[in-house]
């Protein structure tokens, strides 16, 4: 999945309002964690399912669409 830019400003705003600074502590930490994700097949195989959810989603509404169905725009945002 990817990262909005909402998530990006929320990140940075706690980052922020916190006071947290990337030490040595914690990019190894990240470093290990992200290693260790990499090679975690069971969480690649669930994101690979939810955006293949996603997309067919995507699919779904837009045959909808042309079919006349009217789309609420608040379901549309989050697509």
């Amino acid at each position: 999945m990817k990262s909005t830019k909402e998530e990006k400003a929320i990140f940075n705003e706690i980052k922020s309002k916190y006071n947290l600074k990337e030490g040595l502590l914690a990019r190894l930490f990240k470093r290990s964690v992200s290693k260790a994700l990499k090679n975690d097949k069971t969480i690649a195989q669930a994101l690979k399912d939810g955006d293949k959810a996603i997309g067919d989603i995507k699919k779904n509404i837009d045959t909808l669409e042309k079919k006349g169905y009217k789309i609420p725009a608040a379901l549309k945002k989050y697509i």
